[in-house]
């Protein structure tokens, strides 16, 4: 009997302690709605943008301030990353370059308010710092 209860409190001591990070799962069948920035580092153009995200039943819109800044499709998340499957197709004139919409597979974190989206390119990286509306 003392040899079970020694082996349930190293289990209770070991599973017990586990650190809590505060981050959550985002919980892609709901209706939730962020708005915020995005920021591309490293690549020739520095650019600062306003980017909205809007989440319902598995599928997602988004837009930037940029001309041609919309996206819209079926959203996958796993345990830090989420992937936007791009359903529309705009052809988008080489005179306003790349739009920044959500598209493809990013690292996330979230913390039931603020949702952090970023991902390395072969050009630099993308950062989407985004907060619930309420």
């Amino acid at each position: 009997m003392k040899a079970s209860r020694l082996v349930f409190l190293i289990l209770v001591f070991a599973f017990g302690c586990v650190e809590d990070d505060g981050k959550l799962s985002l919980e892609v069948n709901q209706e939730l709605a962020f708005d915020g920035t995005f920021q591309t580092r490293g690549s020739d153009e520095n650019l600062f943008e306003e980017v909205t995200l809007k989440i319902s039943n598995g599928f997602y819109q988004s837009t930037t301030s940029l001309p041609f800044g919309y996206g819209a499709g079926k959203l996958e998340v796993s345990r830090n990353s989420i992937n936007f499957i791009d359903t529309l197709f705009f052809p988008v004139p080489a005179l306003y370059g790349p739009s920044y919409v959500l598209s493809g597979e990013h690292h996330y974190e979230f913390n039931g308010q603020d949702l952090k989206i970023w991902r390395n390119k072969n050009v630099g990286a993308i950062e989407y710092n985004l907060s619930l509306k309420e």
